[in-house]
């Protein structure tokens, strides 16, 4: 398979990607259906955008996507794919530090976070085995996003031990299946739960 039919079977058009949020992107049916949590919200922030994948999947359920991410290429990418999906007058990209845009940016009501969990100058493949070092550091993350909203969804690798979540705030955290096989985890707060403890999703 070449890389334009990768990228349409994954996300369901020949969006604008490079290998790297290829990689990192999420599956539309996964997006979807992690997307529609956020249903009724007026404006969503995505944090550490990538290609803009997930800020289109969260477009359909929102009013407003803001996207972040520190890598100008990614922007780039997700401005490119925004105009393919026609939602950019539903979204606000936005190049920089996550950690230092969340001081200046509108209001929010909720908040899907999706930090690196590479390890640094490693393959992708190899993930981080705490919260403190994903880029950002996704404890320090949540710590400020919950000043905004508290209705937030954490997505981690399959990898990761969930008994190091125990010390968060109340949550449930839904396995991701495609095909039958575990994808990653997302870790949802406040009006996002819908029940508590754990959960899954096949797609």
């Amino acid at each position: 398979m070449n890389k334009k039919e990768s990228v349409i079977e994954k996300f369901g058009k020949e969006y604008t990607v490079d290998l790297d949020t290829l990689h990192m992107g999420i599956h539309h049916l996964l997006g979807d259906a992690v997307a529609k949590r956020f249903i009724g919200h007026k404006a969503c922030l995505d944090a550490c955008l990538g290609a803009g994948l997930m800020t289109i999947a969260l477009a359909k359920y929102v009013d407003t996507v803001i996207g972040v991410d520190v890598d100008p290429a990614h922007l780039e990418q997700a401005k490119q794919n925004v105009k393919i999906a026609s939602i950019e007058h539903r979204t606000n990209l936005i190049q920089g530090d996550i950690m230092d845009v969340l001081k200046m940016i509108q209001p929010i009501d909720s908040a899907f976070l999706d930090p690196d969990w590479a390890r640094v100058g490693d393959n992708k493949e190899n993930h981080v085995l705490s919260l403190s070092q994903m880029v950002p550091p996704a404890d320090l993350l949540l710590e400020e996003v919950f000043k905004k909203t508290r209705n937030v969804c954490l997505r981690l690798p399959k990898t990761f031990d969930l008994r190091l979540l125990d010390g968060l705030p109340q949550h449930e955290t839904e396995s991701i299946f495609l095909d039958g096989k575990l994808k990653f985890y997302c870790v949802y707060f406040g009006d996002l739960i819908h029940t508590e403890g754990k959960s899954e999703l096949n797609a």
